[in-house]
């Protein structure tokens, strides 16, 4: 098996309940710049948010009635520890780590006893990306492999 290799932490994601009060109070916190982008098809909003070459994705699920639980929604990407946060607030959700090889390290997941969430990588932002049972992992990991020549929606 060819050997993938991490090449940075994409970002680390977190579930919040105002993706655009969360990113003008960090922006204004860290000196910084971030955006928000709406992704009404899927009922949420990401707030974009670089501090100290580490990005913030803030998920902001806008559709009442998935607010509760994040199992249902079909979004560029998976949110596995919603359920949990939602009982007590806002909080880190996922850590997302960039791979040269999706294949490689869900493979090497699953020789360590860790679950995968699907079978196969799933269509996400600008490449493919799969997620690390939380029962496995305590915190969702999220493995992202990108597509040369994707569009970013988030770009």
């Amino acid at each position: 098996m060819k050997k993938g290799k991490v090449t940075r932490v994409h970002h680390i994601g977190v579930t919040v309940n105002d993706a655009e009060k969360t990113v003008e109070k960090w922006k204004e916190l860290m000196d910084c710049d971030g955006k928000v982008v709406d992704i009404p098809e899927n009922g949420l909003k990401i707030g974009v948010l670089e501090v100290a070459d580490v990005t913030f994705f803030f998920n902001e699920i806008t559709d009442p009635d998935k607010k509760d639980s994040a199992e249902e929604l079909e979004l560029p990407v998976v949110f596995g520890g919603h359920q949990i946060v939602n009982k007590s607030g806002e909080g880190i959700t996922h850590i997302a780590f960039e791979s040269t090889d999706l294949d490689y390290h869900v493979n090497k997941a699953k020789e360590l006893g860790f679950n995968p969430l699907r079978e196969e990588g799933k269509d996400s932002l600008e490449g493919i990306c799969n997620f690390i049972d939380p029962n496995d992992a305590t915190l969702p990991l999220e493995f992202m492999q990108p597509v040369e020549g994707k569009d970013n929606p988030l770009e």
